[in-house]
């Protein structure tokens, strides 16, 4: 199942996407994995099952933070209507630190299923990528 081919985007550091197709070993080995660690997975909860998949050290990670990533992740973990009471359609709370999280070096979405992205997970994902990269450069950080 790690072999086969399938649909993934990668956001380097400096916020490039591109879109390309290759086996999960082929995305392990574009994270910059040149330290003891392992991947890691942030689960975008309004564009499930696609992840965030990241390496993450564990010790200290020097390498650039992936600012569009993070912003892209933010975007798209939004709260979402509460799954253990039907008749509750108010939106979970999510406390705003809860949805930081800090990926640092190259950074792909994938399908966590191992199905690969389809059309109208890239086009949510470059429509993510294009609101984070207008709000970081805004800001001045991008």
């Amino acid at each position: 199942m790690h072999d086969r081919p399938m649909r993934y985007c990668l956001i380097t550091p400096d916020g490039s996407i591109t879109f390309d197709t290759g086996p999960l070993v082929h995305i392990q080995g574009l994270l910059d994995r040149d330290s003891v660690g392992e991947t890691a997975t942030e689960f975008l909860n309004t564009l499930h099952p696609v992840t965030a998949y990241y390496w993450a050290p564990y010790y200290e990670d020097r390498r650039r933070m992936n600012k569009v990533a993070n912003g892209m992740y933010w975007e798209r973990s939004a709260p979402v209507p509460r799954a253990d009471d039907e008749d509750d359609d108010e939106p979970e709370e999510y406390d705003r630190e809860d949805r930081k999280i800090k990926m640092r070096g190259p950074v792909a979405f994938t399908n966590r299923h191992d199905w690969g992205l389809t059309p109208d997970q890239e086009n949510t994902l470059r429509q993510a990528h294009e609101t984070a990269s207008r709000r970081l450069r805004a800001r001045g950080w991008l």
